[in-house]
């Protein structure tokens, strides 16, 4: 697209109103500045430079609007997501489930922060209809028997006894399901699974336009708010996008349901 094609898709968008308005002043103070060289005892050179240069000023003004077309072009078409560099960067998480509108899936190691905090918002809004998938790290596999490297788990993780937190956040989750509603138990599924974990993923309505993965990678005995986040939609990389979207939910189907988790 051209310069003025361009220019004119900005005007009838609205947008950069300052600079069009610089623009338009220039081209009337030139008009004014020639109109004076008639009706005043002006030098002709002196009208003529006067006028040139605010009609530059007017072209200065419209080129920085191009520029900044540009700029947003780029920045618009540009794949990627949002980075934060740790979770004190990130909005409350009470607030993106809030902002759910039909489903949140999270996949945590531990949901400490979920089981400690969540749990009443999760139930609120299980309320109105929004679908919730928990799943955390299972300390057992699906005959019961403990899993082999839970203990390295820990140490990576910065929990030396991160069994016995698994132990009992799924005990307090287990509880607190049994005495929810019907309908938020309809809306609220717990499941663990006893694979080992890369990362602590939140899909949020990710069958809307509007839905988005909020990744947390597990690095080395880094705590969990200083790990970075990074968030990512279709538009931003279809195919990332789906692949975490499609594992994450594979994972999901290999899960064990809390009822039938032998603790």
């Amino acid at each position: 697209m051209g310069f003025l094609p361009r220019i004119a898709r900005a005007v009838r968008a609205r947008r950069y109103p300052d600079a069009y308005t610089g623009c338009l002043l220039a081209i009337l103070v030139t008009v004014l500045e020639v109109v004076s060289g008639f009706t005043q005892n002006r030098k002709w050179i002196d009208v003529l430079f006067s006028a040139t240069v605010v009609l530059l000023l007017g072209l200065i003004a419209l080129a920085t609007a191009d520029i900044r077309i540009r700029q947003n072009t780029v920045l618009n078409g540009a794949r990627g997501g949002l980075l934060f560099t740790g979770r004190s960067q990130l909005p409350a998480l009470g607030t993106q489930l809030q902002g759910a509108h039909r489903t949140v899936e999270i996949y945590g190691l531990q949901l400490g922060h979920v089981v400690h905090h969540m749990l009443p918002t999760i139930a609120d809004r299980a309320l109105s209809d929004c679908h919730f998938r928990l799943a955390l790290l299972s300390p057992v596999d699906a005959n019961g028997d403990k899993v082999p490297w839970i203990g390295d788990m820990g140490a990576v993780h910065g929990f030396p006894n991160l069994e016995d937190v698994l132990r009992a956040n799924l005990a307090h989750l287990r509880h607190w399901h049994e005495g929810l509603t019907p309908k938020q138990r309809r809306n609220i599924e717990i499941r663990a699974y006893p694979v080992i974990p890369t990362a602590s993923v939140i899909l949020f309505d990710v069958k809307k336009h509007s839905g988005y993965a909020h990744v947390e990678p597990i690095l080395h005995t880094l705590p969990p708010m200083e790990r970075p986040t990074f968030w990512i939609t279709e538009k931003d990389d279809f195919k990332l996008f789906h692949l975490l979207v499609d594992h994450y939910q594979e994972l999901w189907q290999q899960a064990i349901a809390l009822p039938d988790l032998a603790l």
